[in-house]
C-alpha cells in the first residue's frame, strides 16, 4: 500500500484542481528536527497519504493523514518506548500573508513557495513533531529505579537532648 517513497514536493495547485491523493512513506532521516527528538534508526519509517482539494468554502487545502509511531526515551526509566503518531491534520496552502487573513476561523496554515509548490515533508514534520510529548513517560510503572537517596530518613529531634537535659535537672 505505501510502499514507495512520498515525493517531498508537489505543485499544489495542480494537485488540487485534479483533486489528487497520493500515499508513500517518510523516512526519519528525511526530517532532521523530528529524528533529533526521536530513538528512530534510518531504516524506519512513517505512512503518510496527502490530499488536495479546494474546500465549499474556496480553502485551498492540503490533508495529511499519518500511520506510524516513533520510538522516544521514557523519561523514568530511560527505556525506549513507542509513541503512536497515528492521525490527521487538515492545513490551508496560502501564498501571501494576506490571503491568511482572508481564511475562515479554525484553519492552521502552510505557506506555499513562490513557485506555487508545497514541501510535504516539513508540513508533515511541523505536525508529527506536535504529536511527541514534551516530557515522554510509560502509562504504568516502568520498572523506573528508585533513588534510595531519596527514601525519607528518620533525623532526630534538635529537642529530645533538651529533654534530656531537662530530665537530669529534676
Amino acid at each position: 500500500m505505501f510502499d514507495r517513497p512520498l515525493n517531498r514536493r508537489f505543485d499544489a495547485r495542480k494537485a488540487e484542481r485534479h483533486g489528487e491523493t497520493v500515499s508513500g512513506f517518510m523516512s526519519w532521516q528525511d526530517m532532521p528536527e523530528l529524528a533529533q527528538v526521536t530513538e528512530n534508526q534510518a531504516s524506519d519509517r512513517i505512512q503518510v497519504s496527502v490530499r488536495f482539494e479546494r474546500t465549499e468554502d474556496r480553502v485551498h487545502a492540503m490533508h495529511l493523514t499519518f500511520d506510524g509511531s516513533a520510538d522516544v526515551l521514557c523519561q523514568r526509566c530511560l527505556e525506549v518506548m513507542a509513541v503512536d503518531m497515528s492521525g490527521s491534520c487538515s492545513l490551508a496552502l496560502v501564498m501571501s500573508e494576506e490571503a491568511i487573513e482572508r481564511l475562515p476561523e479554525g484553519w492552521e496554515v502552510n505557506m506555499l513557495d513562490e513557485d506555487g509548490s508545497v514541501d510535504v515533508y516539513r508540513a508533515a514534520q511541523e505536525e508529527l513533531l506536535l504529536r511527541v510529548p514534551m516530557v515522554p513517560k510509560h502509562a504504568e510503572n516502568c520498572g523506573a529505579i528508585v533513588n534510595q537517596d531519596d527514601a525519607p530518613v528518620e533525623k532526630p529531634n534538635p529537642f529530645a537532648v533538651l529533654a534530656q537535659l531537662k530530665g537530669k535537672n529534676e
